[in-house]
């Protein structure tokens, strides 16, 4: 099992508090912003979590943030608040998680600690993607009113680093899983 592989709370505080304070902002995230978003918005999804947007649709949300003053600053308020720090959190667990699974691991025949560089730059890219997410965000929705055609490259680059955001996340789960669960190294000799 994962949690026999890894150190329990005292010997890996870190490692603990991150995905405790993750798990946490997660939470807050959905139940304090996410949910009220929607029901301000008639069922909109927060940018944030919308993997399937487009530019247009971004545009289209961005309209009707203009008239709806609570909402935008609720999409505000959560970008100043838990997702100020929820991609450093749980970019650090994620790449903690990997670094406590992967001596002993495999990963396509190879041992996964000789990988752990490569395997790293996905917990990364996902936390530094996060953040250019929120920052776009800050830029294209009220209180902050781009010109149009400003608005349409946010709006465009916004549901790209969306779905970066997604896969990069998705990818580094999963190889956890695989370390966690997966085959043994095959012997060097």
């Amino acid at each position: 099992m994962i949690l026999g592989r890894l150190p329990g709370p005292r010997q890996a505080p870190l490692l603990w508090g991150s995905g405790i304070l993750s798990v946490g902002l997660l939470v807050w995230m959905n139940l304090g912003f996410a949910t009220p978003f929607a029901d301000l918005t008639g069922g909109r999804p927060m940018p944030d979590l919308d993997i399937e947007t487009t530019g247009q649709s971004m545009l289209s949300l961005l309209s009707l943030l203009e008239g709806r003053t609570e909402a935008a600053e609720l999409l505000r308020a959560m970008h100043f608040g838990p997702d100020l720090v929820l991609p450093a959190s749980l970019g650090l667990f994620i790449v903690l998680l990997m670094r406590g699974l992967a001596p002993g691991a495999g990963l396509y025949g190879r041992p996964a600690e000789r990988l752990l560089p490569i395997l790293l730059a996905l917990p990364i890219a996902y936390s530094v993607v996060d953040y250019a997410e929120n920052v776009v965000s800050l830029l294209l929705f009220p209180p902050s009113s781009p010109a149009p055609g400003s608005a349409s490259l946010l709006a465009e680059a916004l549901s790209w680093l969306t779905r970066v955001k997604f896969a990069a996340l998705f990818i580094a789960g999963i190889l956890v899983l695989r370390l966690a669960f997966g085959p043994k190294p095959a012997s060097d000799g």
